[in-house]
């Protein structure tokens, strides 16, 4: 049954306009720019992309693990799907920033038509398109899809199994996207572990007597077959197992498992789940936890604006309220409480509860559905409002993470080390005020991934986040220490140095050979 808090009799042909014009908006502020802006490169997204170039080009990652199914990476693992949906940016583009930050830009995208699908479906054009525009100008979604944080594809993944899930009271062949998009999310980010279990036995008991036995088996062999091998890579891990092969996959042997340094699972009990809830607390009041490749701040918009926490407030009063007269949005329910429950098991940042955001936005978009039923004729005045949130908060986004003095996206780092290697070094050294800045020295040189694995020389090989003193021609250290044909260092570094060149925060200065 279609929710009346606002008349949802649109004329079609007015709602396709508007859902148009708004997916351009979304898809622009998500695409635009995408290589550039942040300009630079995080060590995350470095990473990312050059082992999905090391696995298109040799079919082995920096640690010779030959199709992994989780990337070793620093040691105590990265995620690996984005990975692998770059290889065939990568290979028509080549590795660029552009060409890591394409898939997860296009996954924001998508999130945006997933969104209004499922809004719409649940309580009519009117909201669909209040959803939608929520979104679009979300925050949130907008950081998240412009840079290539691996872990941040897990959102939009269970927005469309959430999407499929409801669809499958009148469609049950839908289980089967859902099982697939279920099967895919360990591999974005491990968190997925923590959501999946009560969700999908939520789902079953939600689907009940509309469960039929061809879709659901056929969904479940196909979830099972996906998810199988993470599973039981994150096992081996846990047991202290050594690195195997599995159907032609690597299952590789982490130094630290990533979910034991970053949840309850490594020790802490209760009192770790509280600190974790109090984290909670504080990132929703705040709308930030001081990174600013998650948020600029509440001032410049936080994660779903200043005003969007009391909104998802009214909206959840909304949905409670008014479940019986749209079913469909028990998913979307569960999801938020899943989520919300889960955080307590999390040391939580905000990219580390990333599966929170889609379904507060939901509900945020919810709340403001109420608000447009209240306002009637003055509906365009919030609307007017949030325009220029937008507005503002893209000028405070370009203004910090679109050219130099970015600390966190390193700008001019890659211009510098190319510079370097056009000179063909006998040495090269770069310091560690750049966060491990091996992997961008591999990733702009494209040093292949047999070199590394034979050259490599790490300070602490067995540690969770693994530092290299040295590969190949290049070094890596503190400024005092630096020695080699160019050096490569921060223009705060520089202090007296003669700079060759100067990109962005970075220069190279000759050194003693």
């Amino acid at each position: 049954m279609i929710d009346k808090t606002l008349d949802n009799r649109i004329p079609r042909r007015l709602e396709l306009a508007a859902v148009l014009t708004l997916l351009a908006l979304g898809f622009a502020l998500r695409l635009a720019g995408l290589g550039t802006l942040p300009f630079g490169l995080n060590q995350d997204e470095a990473s990312a992309g050059y082992d999905a170039w090391a696995i298109l080009t040799s079919g082995m990652d920096r640690c010779g693990n030959r199709l992994p199914v989780l990337l070793e990476s620093w040691g105590s693992g990265q995620n690996a799907l984005l990975s692998y949906l770059a290889l065939p940016f990568i290979a028509v583009l080549g590795l660029s920033a552009l060409s890591i930050r394409l898939p997860m830009a296009l996954a924001g995208c998508a999130a945006l038509v997933v969104f209004w699908r499922y809004a719409r479906r649940t309580r009519g054009p009117a909201f669909g398109l209040t959803a939608l525009l929520f979104l679009a100008v979300c925050p949130w979604s907008i950081l998240a899809s412009r840079w290539a944080l691996e872990s941040n594809l897990l959102p939009p993944l269970l927005m469309a199994g959430v999407f499929f899930t409801a669809r499958a009271r009148e469609k049950p062949w839908s289980l089967l996207p859902a099982a697939v998009c279920y099967g895919l999310s360990p591999y974005a980010y491990g968190t997925a572990f923590f959501f999946l279990p009560p969700f999908l036995l939520f789902a079953v008991l939600w689907l009940g007597k509309r469960l039929r036995p061809a879709p659901f088996c056929v969904s479940l062999a196909v979830f099972s077959a996906l998810v199988l091998p993470i599973s039981l890579c994150q096992l081996r891990n846990a047991l202290g197992l050594p690195a195997a092969a599995f159907l032609g996959f690597t299952l590789p042997a982490l130094t630290e498992g990533r979910q034991l340094a970053t949840s309850v699972l490594g020790g802490g009990g209760p009192a770790a789940a509280w600190v974790n809830l109090r984290t909670l607390g504080r990132i929703l009041l705040t709308q930030s936890d001081g990174m600013i490749y998650n948020s600029l701040g509440l001032r410049n918009g936080g994660v779903i604006w200043c005003f969007g926490l009391p909104l998802a407030a009214l909206g959840l009063w909304k949905s409670l309220s008014s479940l019986r007269r749209a079913p469909l949005e028990a998913p979307m329910l569960a999801a938020f409480c899943i989520a919300a429950a889960s955080a307590a098991l999390i040391d939580g940042n905000i990219n580390r509860l990333n599966m929170l955001w889609l379904p507060l936005c939901y509900f945020a978009a919810l709340g403001l559905y109420v608000l447009f039923g209240l306002l009637k004729k003055w509906s365009a005045l919030p609307i007017a409002g949030l325009l220029v949130c937008l507005v503002l908060f893209l000028a405070a986004y370009r203004g910090q993470l679109g050219g130099a003095g970015n600390a966190n996206y390193f700008p001019g780092l890659g211009q510098c080390i190319a510079y370097v290697e056009a000179r063909e070094p006998g040495a090269a050294y770069i310091t560690d005020y750049v966060n491990q800045p091996y992997i961008f020295a591999l990733f702009y040189t494209e040093t292949p991934a047999e070199d590394f694995v034979d050259s490599v020389d790490y300070v602490n090989p067995d540690g969770a986040f693994r530092q290299v003193r040295s590969f190949g021609h290049w070094r890596f250290g503190s400024a005092e220490d630096a020695a080699g044909d160019y050096l490569i260092l921060n223009a705060a570094e520089a202090g007296g140095r003669a700079a060759l060149v100067q990109y962005g925060d970075y220069v190279v200065c000759p050194g003693s050979g």
